[in-house]
């Protein structure tokens, strides 16, 4: 347009130009140019206030949120001061909770340890009593041994003791208005016979039908009590059919047809108890051996068409003794030797008689051999001396042949003894196969005889046979004795006084061994007890760490949120004091504008986005 202005003004003084035509194009161009350039302008003009209106309106919803932002800032600093405040409170609340639990657990540790201290103290005073009570008893048990030795050394060579059998026991069986023929005391019987005429036996000892198979045993227990001190011991038990000595050996099985019934341990049971279970006791070998008309039968081999194999008996050694291969279980528990004895007997002869629904046809000899010294203790039980018309055995068969055998051995075993009484130069042992057995038993065991009597007056004359018999066997020794006898009594009252003094240890060292017992389950108690305390003090030691460093955060997280608040607040009067740019008047404005302006929203700390699970709740 100037272009064109001044180009007018020259024609308007110089004239024309020689063209005007080409001259006035030229300046309509100029216009032209002009003209398209101020329509672009005005174009652009357009386009710059619009965009102009669109930042203003963009600019007023930035303000506005910015003025939100700065709320929503505002708020949550607020609320982290609060909790904040409230969160510091509450570490300090449980802090100080932490500190008096843990002055508790201390205490209780500390409390724990003295008495850990006092309860080893008293397991050492216990134990140090435990020792003097362990040394006592070993004392006492070798005064024991000292004791049971002079007993043994005292037992006379042979001993009788008389048990009468029950009158209750017959049941059906007892004579009727039959007031008994016996009359006994401590030591002597005396038996009438149904004319009137009666005669007195004088015996070690007299059990009447009272006495239990446990007072049997308590009787018998010096010859058994030897058996553990290397001794050798054997009883033996006598009398007729029907009095009662396979009951007193073996005991009953509980099979007979009463309802009260039950089973009754023998002698045999009770002795081989205490030989293997009892104190100084152990393993055993036993074998079992029954006189069967005048045969010797092994009733622990295997049976040989339906009987026991009968031993031969012919060997002997360099010594002279009877050398017999019968069959020896070795047991070490009363449970396995009484397998062994139920497996013996049941394979004994018996049969049924007048006298008796069971009775024994034949003598068993049961032996123990202790495995660990010269211990030996052979229990007899003898076939009963039998009257053929009484048990019904004269009508010819196998049972007049048994009571044949049975009486003759018998006889020859009274006359063994008599010539052992009269010292005669020979001694019948080989009449028969039961004195043969017997042999080397008879002379070098402590014998015990255990004659069994009936109750009643019609068996006056039996009971007087067999009294004798015994009476013949008592004065086998019967000068030693009475030498013998009042130092056995001064022994067996020390023993017997040495006897409870042990047991009353024992039971005194059972209950120290118990409270010792409860003491060590109490300390361990007690152990555990501190070992649970230390580790709750230790949790709670890691509980007070984490509260701290959590409190640290939170400070540190305050901190950054007040410096977040006062960065806004110079925010809203001038952006440019928190990084924002200024609008100078004057300045040329861009062509290109952005298209939006986003701000960055600070992000909250990590601890406050996670749950506060080490903060305590509020009450």
């Amino acid at each position: 347009v100037v272009e064109a202005a001044r180009t007018l003004r020259k024609w308007s003084i110089e004239g024309p130009p020689t063209n005007p035509r080409a001259a006035a194009g030229a300046v309509a161009s100029e216009l032209d140019i002009y003209v398209e350039e101020q329509q672009q302008e005005a174009s652009e003009l357009q386009a710059l206030r619009a965009l102009a209106s669109e930042g203003a309106r963009r600019v007023e919803a930035l303000e506005a949120e910015a003025s939100e932002i700065r709320a929503e800032l505002e708020r949550r600093d607020d609320e982290e001061r609060r909790l904040l405040t409230r969160l510091t409170v509450s570490m300090a609340t449980r802090s100080a909770i932490l500190q008096v639990g843990a002055r508790h657990l201390q205490m209780e540790v500390e409390e724990g340890a003295s008495r850990l201290e006092a309860t080893r103290l008293e397991v050492e005073r216990r134990d140090a009593q435990l020792q003097g009570q362990q040394h006592e008893l070993t004392s006492l048990k070798q005064q024991h041994s000292a004791l049971c030795l002079q007993v043994r050394e005292s037992i006379p060579p042979v001993s009788v003791m008389c048990r009468v059998r029950p009158s209750e026991s017959y049941g059906a069986k007892a004579p009727a208005n039959d007031q008994g023929g016996l009359v006994a005391d401590s030591q002597e019987i005396t038996v009438e016979d149904p004319s009137g005429r009666s005669r007195k036996f004088r015996m070690d000892r007299i059990l009447d039908g009272g006495v239990s198979q446990e007072e049997v045993l308590g009787v018998a227990a010096p010859w058994v009590e030897s058996f553990t001190r290397g001794g050798t011991a054997c009883v033996l038990a006598y009398g007729a059919t029907g009095s009662g000595k396979t009951y007193t050996l073996q005991g009953s099985d509980g099979c007979g047809t009463g309802p009260a019934e039950q089973r009754v341990l023998g002698l045999s049971h009770h002795a081989l108890r205490r030989i293997i279970d009892g104190p100084g006791g152990g393993a055993v070998r036993l074998s079992i051996v029954e006189v069967y008309c005048d045969q010797i039968r092994d009733l622990l081999a295997l049976p040989q068409e339906g009987s026991p194999p009968a031993l031969q008996c012919s060997r002997r050694d360099a010594q002279g003794r009877m050398v017999l291969e019968e069959v020896e279980v070795e047991v070490d528990s009363f449970a396995k030797a009484e397998v062994v004895l139920q497996r013996g007997y049941a394979a004994r002869a018996t049969d049924a008689t007048l006298c008796n629904e069971r009775s024994s046809r034949s003598h068993i000899v049961l032996t123990a051999r202790s495995t660990t010294s010269d211990g030996q203790l052979v229990l007899v039980d003898l076939a009963g001396s039998e009257n053929v018309h009484k048990s019904g055995a004269d009508e010819g068969g196998k049972l007049l042949t048994e009571a044949k055998a049975i009486n003759k051995s018998l006889s020859a075993l009274a006359d063994v003894v008599e010539a052992i009484a009269k010292r005669q130069a020979f001694v019948p042992y080989r009449n028969s196969r039961l004195t043969m057995l017997l042999e080397e038993i008879l002379g070098q065991a402590k014998i015990l005889l255990f004659v069994h009597v009936s109750p009643f007056g019609v068996d006056a004359p039996v009971t007087s046979h067999s009294l004798t018999f015994a009476g013949r066997v008592r004065s086998v020794d019967f000068g030693a004795q009475m030498l013998r006898k009042d130092q056995e009594q001064r022994l067996k009252s020390e023993h017997t006084r040495s006897m409870d003094a042990n047991r009353r240890l024992e039971s005194m060292i059972d209950q120290l061994r118990k409270e010792l017992a409860d003491l060590h389950k109490e300390k361990k108690e007690q152990k555990q007890q501190m070992a649970q305390l230390s580790e709750q003090l230790r949790e709670q030691q890691r509980e007070v760490t984490k509260e701290k460093e959590l409190r640290s955060r939170l400070e540190a997280a305050g901190r950054g949120a007040e410096s977040r608040g006062a960065c806004a607040d110079a925010g809203s009067g001038g952006a440019a004091g928190c990084g924002g740019s200024a609008v100078v008047p004057g300045q040329k404005p861009r062509t290109v504008i952005p298209t939006g302006v986003r701000r960055r929203v600070p992000t909250p700390h990590p601890g406050l986005n996670r749950p506060l699970r080490d903060a305590p709740r509020e009450s």
